[in-house]
């Protein structure tokens, strides 16, 4: 085998180099889009978290079998609480809640979405909580 050398380049050189590059692009396109496909169905296959309103939660204590305070359990279980679904591996955390007399709003999102939803409650005699309704707001949502 004979390289031919027109100045300074070996001939076909500069042919191979280009569709290999083409390839290459290509390649890594058709892989990109192979994991974003893989991605968007992973989220429409995760299943939808339960509507909660009007279900029950169990009475709500710490650890160590102290009261807390209704603010305290939305805090701690949004995410269990919430109807929607945190997206893209996300978690939902509260930003502001506030409750008084039986009723209450909290705002919280996951980083991508937000949220704000109204709830009821009942304080149990031992001081537990039980969340009695949680509702979306749906002129509240951003994305």
């Amino acid at each position: 085998m004979c390289a031919c050398v027109r100045g300074g380049d070996i001939q076909g050189q500069g042919e191979y180099n280009g569709s290999h590059m083409n390839k290459s692009f290509v390649t890594l396109f058709i892989v990109i889009v192979i994991l974003g496909l893989g991605a968007y169905l992973y989220v429409l296959t995760q299943e939808p978290a339960q509507p909660t309103s009007g279900i029950e939660q169990p009475g709500a204590g710490d650890e160590n079998g102290r009261s807390i305070s209704a603010e305290e359990y939305v805090r701690a279980n949004i995410s269990q609480l919430s109807p929607e679904s945190a997206v893209l591996g996300g978690t939902f955390y509260v930003t502001r809640v506030e409750a008084e007399g039986g009723a209450g709003i909290v705002e919280y999102e996951d980083g991508h979405i937000a949220f704000v939803a109204d709830f009821t409650y009942e304080v149990d005699s031992d001081g537990g909580i039980t969340i009695t309704s949680f509702i979306v707001r749906e002129e509240e949502r951003t994305e």
